[in-house]
């Protein structure tokens, strides 16, 4: 795992330099070196700080900054057809999850400049990937937008990146999101970035008969059984309710050695909650008790992996981010969560209440919606969250399989009433299909930014200053930036440590 980093420009630029410039930016996530590609040259080092790359007139150039995380893992860009091709993330082949090596045998025939738009229709997986053939740059995303992927301009500069910090390195001072599914193509002749088909009519084929909790347990072991082929152990990130506890149950199953992660602030109830459950499915399990100065210490880290102020997001991607320790700690680097899940099955509260005041169609409008969005709302957070960790992050509920077949579920097996506080029925009856007690399949949604106790611990902070959480969190950031923005001018970006 790591970042990708491209530039293009039609003017006489050092591409390479630009991309050095931006490796340095995201060398949290360059653990065991970076690299740099342009025309037919290649120059690695063991850290971006040490990359001396430069070619004064070249309008493009790609990189990326690398952490092994498996023994198949290579550095990159990687020779593709006459020219350099990086891919951050992994795609499915033949039932497992592999890296840009075996990737790149199997899209040979669309690593080019005519081809590689509609990679897309071909595979599944998470992946941010880049092509640079001759004076021509292709990016693309997969359809969830799993891998983060930002992209901005500046006159008629282009660059793109795994972070946006990368991007504010080279003066691009408000990134975008390259939309889950788009293709940005790079030429001479000009930028265009290609939106995705749009999606089945999610909402008419929801008001079918759909699948059932058979056909629904059944998918979900295929897709945990893709996510973890290949690997002799994993942690998943655990609170006891059904998502987090169906996935550990189907994975101890199928024989993966599973290691259950709880974190919080102190010892909370969900830390008793998932022992509970941990006993009862029979799986061990480490929690571990975090204090409110870690909360504290912590706190700039976050803000500068995730980039945004935003209370919610920072909160979420704190407890992400310890879990993410605790697994390496345990010798292990793949975390398992059951991210998704709510967006595909109807989970959120606010469903219910659509469902009551505007009725059927609006409460499926907002579930397809939410499975639109959770690139910006969740995917993308998580993926920053653990990317200055030796850990991968696996979601067997985000999968675009997953997607089409939740996109038939019925309503009703969704959410069934303006008042229905367990919601997500089709997977509570999956739940209890593969064993699970009627008490944990049942288990109302609790959010972990409130359970883990760090949204309550943040505001806190912000109390002590005076100031809304919201503004406390704006000033931390901006002072963050300020702080990179004086050391980029000399460049030396820095890390938050």
């Amino acid at each position: 795992m790591g970042a990708v980093a491209a530039v293009f420009s039609k003017s006489n630029i050092d591409a390479t330099c630009l991309v050095t410039k931006m490796l340095r930016a995201m060398r949290h996530r360059a653990q065991d070196g970076a690299a740099v590609a342009w025309g037919e040259n290649f120059e690695s080092a063991r850290s971006p700080a040490d990359l001396r790359a430069s070619s004064p007139a070249k309008h493009v150039a790609i990189g990326y900054a690398f952490t092994g995380i498996l023994p198949d893992d290579i550095q990159q860009p990687v020779p593709a057809g006459e020219g350099w091709f990086c891919l951050d993330g992994r795609i499915v082949a033949g039932q497992r999850l592999v890296g840009v090596k075996e990737a790149t045998r199997l899209l040979d025939q669309k690593l080019n400049s005519a081809e590689f738009p509609s990679i897309q229709s071909h595979i599944d997986g998470a992946y941010s990937a880049c092509l640079c053939v001759d004076d021509t740059l292709l990016v693309t995303r997969d359809p969830l937008g799993l891998k983060s992927t930002f992209m901005g301009r500046r006159n008629d500069l282009v660059g793109v990146a795994s972070d946006r910090k990368a991007l504010w390195a080279i003066g691009i001072p408000e990134p975008t999101s390259l939309p889950p599914g788009a293709t940005l193509t790079a030429t001479p002749d000009g930028v265009t970035v290609n939106l995705p088909e749009p999606a089945p009519d999610e909402l008419k084929a929801s008001y079918g008969s759909g699948v059932g909790a058979e056909e629904l347990s059944q998918s979900l072991a295929e897709s945990v059984s893709i996510q973890t082929a290949g690997i002799d152990r994993v942690c998943a990130g655990f609170s006891g309710g059904v998502d987090s506890t169906v996935l550990a149950k189907i994975a101890k199953d199928a024989g993966v050695d599973v290691l259950l992660v709880t974190v919080g602030l102190g010892r909370t109830a969900e830390m008793t909650q998932a022992e509970s459950v941990a006993r009862e499915i029979g799986l061990p399990i480490v929690t571990k008790e975090f204090s409110q100065g870690d909360v504290e210490r912590y706190l700039d880290r976050m803000l500068w992996l995730e980039e945004e102020p935003s209370l919610m997001k920072v909160s979420i991607a704190m407890a992400l981010h310890w879990a993410g320790e605790v697994c390496v700690e345990n010798g292990r680097r793949v975390l398992m969560l059951g991210q998704g899940s709510d967006e595909l099955f109807g989970g959120y509260k606010r469903f219910a209440t659509i469902l009551g005041e505007r009725g059927e169609r609006a409460a499926l409008e907002a579930i397809s919606e939410s499975v639109r969005t959770a690139s910006e709302v969740n995917y993308q957070r998580d993926d920053q969250a653990v990317s200055s960790l030796r850990a991968e992050l696996r979601l067997p509920f985000a999968t675009m399989t997953m997607r089409r077949i939740a996109s038939t579920v019925p309503l009703g097996m969704k959410v069934r009433s303006p008042s229905d506080g367990i919601r997500k029925w089709i997977l509570r009856d999956a739940a209890i299909r593969i064993g699970l007690s009627p008490a944990v399949a049942m288990r109302p949604k609790r959010a972990i930014q409130h359970t883990s106790g760090i949204e309550k611990a943040i505001r806190e902070l912000a109390k002590k200053q005076g100031l809304p959480a919201q503004a406390f969190l704006e000033n931390r950031l901006r002072e963050i930036r300020n702080r990179f923005s004086t050391a980029n001018g000399k460049g030396e970006p820095t890390v938050i440590s």
